[in-house]
């Protein structure tokens, strides 16, 4: 084995390291209920951006 640029000379796992294998989730995470904060929240937000385009004659 070449010495590695971080001048080790047996390679190090950075440099010599396997190939990564891909790691399958077994099920897809679900999207939570949105709670009744958070419409609120993005109702407000929505109204913010609509007044700020206003305001800007946009």
């Amino acid at each position: 084995m070449a010495e590695c640029k971080h001048g080790l000379k047996t390679g190090c796992s950075y440099c010599h390291a396997s190939a990564p294998t891909a790691v399958r989730s077994s099920a897809p995470k679900k999207r939570a209920r949105t709670s009744p904060l958070g419409e609120k929240m993005n109702d407000r937000m929505t109204a913010l951006k609509k007044r700020l385009r206003e305001i800007r004659g946009e």
